[in-house]
């Protein structure tokens, strides 16, 4: 009896253990019915512009019994394929058996930023498996603010040259931020600065720092700040002119040419200085101010006119030009608060020589030269090879290299000595009855023995010699 009872005591808790087994499997396949992996597309956030239409399918590996999404601040609403729309709100996918549960919004509202919620209950399922999106509606930003920090001298507007410009541009009030961008005329500056983010009270702002060292030339040009994004058909912009202070710039010897004795005769220089400097022209000895005579009272001095952006020009005026005012040192000083500077003018009766070549001329002379080049060497090649047009005169040497060996043979050949060969004499005794030199002997010296008794003189020679 002891021992039956011990063994329905193992019966019992094997029961047990089995039990408690199949508890946690079942447990197990609920749980990952219930956490059924859910894709959204588009995922993670996505910005549209109000008034546009979005389209998000939400999906998964088995076959749907219910599709349920909450679009913000609108109801929640349940799906189903060839459902009619309401309120611009429907149905989007393929079905509910292929596992998709889409919606289609026809028009964006600003109210619609927030965050979107797809519930998706799988057949043979309790409970709704679902993911999120957020939808950014695109919020215009507003008008830049551009805050340029002031230099030594404490303004915000006039900086002298070799000062280090700072520059910080605010752009309020965008969603998603916006893009801020800093040029300088027409360079973009600050690339290497990072824009600052701000974010505060569900709103957003973002800062743009640049700094730029100033140049003389940078006199004149205009900072901007442009502001760019998705709410917006255009940028915005803020800008402002940015004055650079700096002493009259050097500049080579300045020569004029043309000059006509006896006729009027005109001296402009053009020079850049800022702010406005004094002018003097010093004529040799004689020292001419703005508007006034030298002590001839043949040469006046215009006063000086701003061209704008730190140029200014001033004119030397003679009333006839004498060959002594082409012989004279002619110094235009110039001088502002922040330097002075000397400009030599030369004064010549020559006409302007011409001036250097433009890039047009160079690269036609460069091409002209290379043109050149290629004709020598086809024509090298062409007489190496004896082609084209020496191919004739290469046929023409070959044939006489050849009529030169056969001659050479015939005078050579055994019995010759017993023919007569009338282009030997012919040889003997040119065109015209002079002699041949080549040939010459003392026989010859009259020039009176006829080509009979040459033929007789010949034949005997030939017969006295010894076999």
């Amino acid at each position: 009896m002891t021992t039956m009872t011990i063994l329905r005591g193992k019966s019992t808790s094997t029961s047990i253990i089995l039990w408690t087994c199949l508890a946690y499997l079942c447990a197990s396949i609920q749980a990952d019915t219930q956490n059924i992996n859910v894709s959204i597309n588009p995922s993670g956030e996505t910005t549209v512009r109000t008034g546009q239409n979005l389209t998000i399918l939400c999906s998964v590996g088995v076959p749907l019994k219910t599709c349920r999404v909450e679009v913000p601040q609108e109801r929640s609403v349940i799906l189903e394929p060839n459902q009619p729309s309401e309120d611009g709100i429907g149905w989007y996918g393929s079905s509910l058996d292929a596992g998709q549960c889409g919606v289609f919004i026809a028009q964006i509202k600003e109210k619609h930023d927030g965050i979107f919620k797809c519930s998706l209950t799988p057949k043979n399922a309790r409970y709704e498996s679902y993911n999120t999106l957020r939808i950014i509606v695109a919020k215009p930003p507003v008008m830049p603010e551009l805050m340029v920090f002031p230099g030594r001298r404490g303004e915000r507007q006039n900086y002298e040259k070799g000062e280090t410009l700072k520059v910080s541009c605010r752009v309020k009030a965008g969603r998603p931020v916006a893009n801020v961008s800093i040029f300088f005329g027409d360079e973009q500056i600050g690339l290497e600065e990072r824009p600052i983010v701000y974010n505060y009270n569900n709103d957003s702002y973002v800062i743009q720092n640049a700094t730029r060292v100033l140049s003389w030339t940078d006199n004149g040009k205009v900072l901007r700040c442009d502001a760019t994004h998705l709410a917006l058909d255009r940028p915005l912009s803020a800008k402002q002119q940015i004055s650079v202070l700096y002493a009259p710039q050097p500049q080579p010897t300045i020569e004029r040419f043309g000059f006509v004795i006896g006729q009027p005769g005109t001296v402009n220089v053009t020079v850049q200085a800022n702010p406005r400097p004094q002018f003097m022209w010093r004529i040799d000895d004689d020292k001419v101010d703005e508007g006034q005579f030298d002590e001839s009272n043949r040469i006046r001095s215009s006063r000086a006119v701003e061209l704008g952006k730190g140029y200014w020009e001033i004119t030397l005026n003679i009333d006839s030009v004498q060959k002594s005012d082409t012989e004279k040192k002619y110094v235009l000083l110039v001088n502002n608060e922040l330097g002075s500077t000397e400009y030599q003018i030369v004064l010549s009766t020559s006409t302007e020589p011409a001036g250097d070549l433009d890039a047009g001329s160079i690269i036609g002379i460069v091409v002209g030269v290379l043109i050149l080049l290629l004709i020598v060497f086809l024509i090298i090649f062409a007489r190496a090879t004896g082609r084209w047009c020496f191919a004739a005169r290469r046929r023409r040497d070959e044939e006489a290299a050849g009529g030169a060996g056969a001659g050479s043979e015939a005078h050579i050949t055994p019995g010759d000595e017993d023919h007569e060969d009338p282009h030997i004499i012919d040889e003997k005794m040119p065109h015209g009855g002079q002699e041949n030199p080549i040939h010459a002997s003392t026989e010859y010296v009259n020039g009176n023995t006829d080509i009979k008794d040459m033929k007789d003189i010949k034949k005997d020679e030939k017969t006295d010699t010894p076999v």
